[in-house]
């Protein structure tokens, strides 16, 4: 008696567990891999995440097609395609083994809740202890005004308060009214519109409060951004994101150079006019190619006319209200 019960146990429990792995697969199939346009009609219901190096708490199921969005369990999710970190078409990464990549986005994830706006973004895993540079702009469809310029900063001051330096402009239609820095595992920054500093995070007494940035094995980091330092909430609203990767150098886009070098990548122009940006969300390989190549290979070094424009790569979130 004692061996029936022992198994009629062993055979509930088996039973149990098959039911639950049963029940829980339509959930995992249900993330169908949709269009930008697609994706961007379902609101976001939101949910909170702690940012604190365990991203477990996000818990959407991503979508299997490469290039493709879902909306699930509260959460906006793109997956990017493998392999496309490539800029213009020609970037390559610097000979350094920490450097040998790192700026190959994989998935950015978006959510919300009453009190902050959360961000997930994943990339390849560094060479060694190290991260990438990832910029993220925020357009408010029907907001009067935006920053055309990617937080580009200023030339005088090249330094992380004073933007991303990273040659990179946007379409009218895309204007900003805020972008968001990441240059490390625990340091951001936070533009407005004007290319003003309103939230910084350098794990310092100073930094701004309620605006997080966590890292969880070098390769994804998420952020939390409070809703009063962005005008409030978007429940009710659609926006844009355009979400950009590379590498870093002294918490500032680290340039990629005509040759490639120890420490910084190849590809780039004579005249240093090209983005310091290898991997962007929103389109496919050959589209992004494009917008990363359609820098003004005459311009003047540093000149904004010349930087590449941004019209396609982008991500288009409905929050629900």
């Amino acid at each position: 008696m004692g061996r029936i019960a022992l198994f009629l146990a062993v055979l509930l429990v088996f039973s149990a567990v098959c039911f639950a792995e049963d029940a829980a697969a339509p959930a995992a199939t249900a993330a169908k891999g949709l269009t930008v346009d697609e994706a961007g009609k379902i609101p976001v219901t939101g949910h909170t995440i702690a940012v604190d190096k365990n991203i477990r708490d996000w818990i959407g199921v991503a979508p299997e097609e490469e290039n493709s969005a879902a909306v699930s369990n509260g959460e906006y999710i793109w997956k990017d395609a493998s392999g496309d970190d490539t800029g213009n078409g020609k970037y390559t990464y610097p000979l350094d083994k920490a450097l040998k990549k790192g700026g190959d986005l994989k998935e950015f994830r978006v959510t919300f809740d009453k009190e902050n706006l959360y961000f997930l973004i994943k990339t390849d895993r560094p060479g060694d202890w190290w991260t990438g540079y990832k910029i993220i702009g925020i357009h408010k469809e029907g907001a009067v005004g935006g920053a055309q310029l990617l937080a580009q900063g200023d030339k005088d001051e090249l330094n992380f308060d004073s933007g991303t330096f990273a040659n990179l402009k946007l379409a009218p239609a895309l204007a900003c009214q805020y972008a968001v820095a990441i240059s490390s595992t625990y340091k951001a920054r936070l533009w407005d519109e004007k290319g003003k500093m309103i939230g910084r995070k350098e794990a310092q007494q100073d930094d701004t409060p309620g605006f997080k940035v966590d890292d969880f094995n070098w390769n994804a980091v998420e952020i939390a951004i409070p809703l009063k330092l962005i005008g409030g909430s978007p429940a009710g609203q659609t926006w844009k994101f355009i979400v950009a990767t590379g590498q870093q150098d002294n918490d500032v886009a680290r340039r990629v150079e005509v040759e490639q070098s120890q420490y910084h990548g190849g590809g780039g122009a004579e005249n240093a006019e090209n983005p310091s940006v290898y991997d962007l969300a929103g389109a496919d390989k050959a589209a992004q190619e494009k917008e990363l190549g359609s820098y003004d290979t005459n311009a003047q070094e540093g000149d904004p006319k010349g930087f590449a424009t941004i019209e396609k790569s982008f991500l288009t979130v409905n929050f629900a209200k």
